[in-house]
């Protein structure tokens, strides 16, 4: 048995091998049969089979959308993202303290966000939903006097943000509760009354 054991260990060793190499095999003068990668005077040579290759599995690619957020993109979703009206830096006026954005959107909204409105950092609570359109309309309601940062806000449908426009300011006037406007406001003005000469008296008076 032993000398079964090394000729087959022998042949896998030199079989493990470059795949080019020539394999030679003899019987010694114990009867045993010899494999060696060395020709001799009445070896054999022995073919070999091609060596089976086994390719690796490639890797899955990386989403350009995973991350450490989940499924938020890494990159913007829209190419184009901002407000077109009003302009930065104008003021509006509005009693009822309403403010409506006009907001574009290339490509046009998803049908899973939503547009909404940052008003000094705080989100609205409604907003758009994507209709295929790239052109949107906005309306706030009873928004305070004074001056604001607007900024139109993309979020998917978790309510997470995707994308917001670049911030501007407008500077909304509205009548104030602690000015009413003044009665008579269209009333033309009254004459001062003329003054009186001293020691004259009074029409009517009978002095």
């Amino acid at each position: 048995m032993p000398r079964l054991l090394l000729p087959l260990l022998c042949l896998c060793l030199l079989l493990a091998g470059p795949a080019g190499a020539q394999i030679y095999s003899w019987t010694d003068a114990d009867g045993n049969r010899v494999y060696s990668d060395q020709p001799r005077p009445g070896a054999s040579t022995i073919e070999l089979k091609p060596t089976n290759v086994v390719e690796p599995t490639p890797a899955p690619p990386v989403s350009s959308r995973g991350n450490t957020q989940g499924d938020r993109p890494s990159g913007p979703v829209y190419q184009r993202l901002m407000i077109t009206n009003p302009a930065h830096d104008t003021a509006l006026r509005s009693n009822e303290g309403d403010l409506t954005l006009t907001v574009v959107t290339e490509p046009p909204l998803s049908g899973s966000h939503l547009l909404k409105v940052s008003i000094d950092g705080q989100l609205s609570q409604t907003g758009v939903p994507g209709s295929g359109a790239e052109v949107h309309q906005l309306t706030v309601h009873n928004i305070d006097r004074g001056s604001h940062e607007v900024a139109a806000v993309v979020v998917d449908a978790r309510g997470q943000e995707v994308q917001r426009t670049a911030p501007i300011t407008v500077h909304l006037q509205r009548t104030s509760l602690n000015q009413p406007a003044r009665g008579g406001a269209n009333q033309a003005p009254r004459a001062p009354a003329a003054p009186r000469a001293p020691n004259v008296p009074r029409p009517g008076s009978g002095s």
